[in-house]
């Protein structure tokens, strides 16, 4: 009789599903041939399990929470400031501001002729030119000799602690400038 139910009973287990865990693992072919392709062992649709219906029920009402999406700060909400002491200056704090911790943006206008004397900030400045060309130079004293022009869509980095200076010479500029607040402009005085 045992010889009768040995067949059925592996036949049976051959049916049921095995997780890749409970896997045999094959020995390993020699090195010299090609290992042999295998097919894999098919399961009977019949035997595999359903799905219950509360995960049924549960996954056609789960629903991914609404993304808020980028909030773009428009041209027309930044609110512009003269600079006192600094004529032909205006600022907008896009992002952040120079108290508070993390990332910022500023945006600065320059009126032709305008400069922004010799000065330092504690961070790294990274500056965009959205309009006119700005000239910049480094240094502790303000050289109109050694500035560099810097054309609409250009770049520079003003590293911290660095001095520099900057002169609207040849019409209105529009630079943005961003770093990792807090932040302050430092003037020097020694000119």
């Amino acid at each position: 009789m045992m010889r009768r139910l040995l067949p059925l009973l592996a036949c049976l287990l051959a049916a049921l599903p095995v997780r890749a865990a409970d896997a045999p693992t094959p020995p390993a072919a020699p090195a010299s041939t090609p290992p042999a392709a295998s097919p894999e062992p098919a399961i009977p649709t019949a035997l595999a399990p359903a799905p219950t219906v509360e995960a049924a029920t549960q996954a056609a009402t789960e629903v991914e929470p609404e993304d808020d999406g980028p909030h773009p700060i428009l041209a027309d909400a930044v609110v512009w400031k003269a600079r006192p002491g600094n004529p032909g200056q205006q600022i907008a704090w896009v992002l952040g501001g120079d108290k508070q911790p993390g990332p910022y943006i500023l945006r600065v206008k320059l009126a032709q002729g305008a400069r922004i004397p010799v000065h330092t900030h504690p961070d790294d400045r990274i500056t965009t030119v959205t309009k006119g060309t700005v000239f910049v130079g480094f240094g502790s004293i303000f050289d109109e000799t050694r500035v560099r022009a810097i054309p609409t869509g250009a770049v520079y980095l003003a590293p911290a602690e660095q001095s520099h200076y900057v002169w609207a010479r040849d019409g209105d500029v529009e630079y943005q400038e961003s770093g990792i607040g807090p932040t302050t402009t430092a003037f020097h005085h020694h000119e």
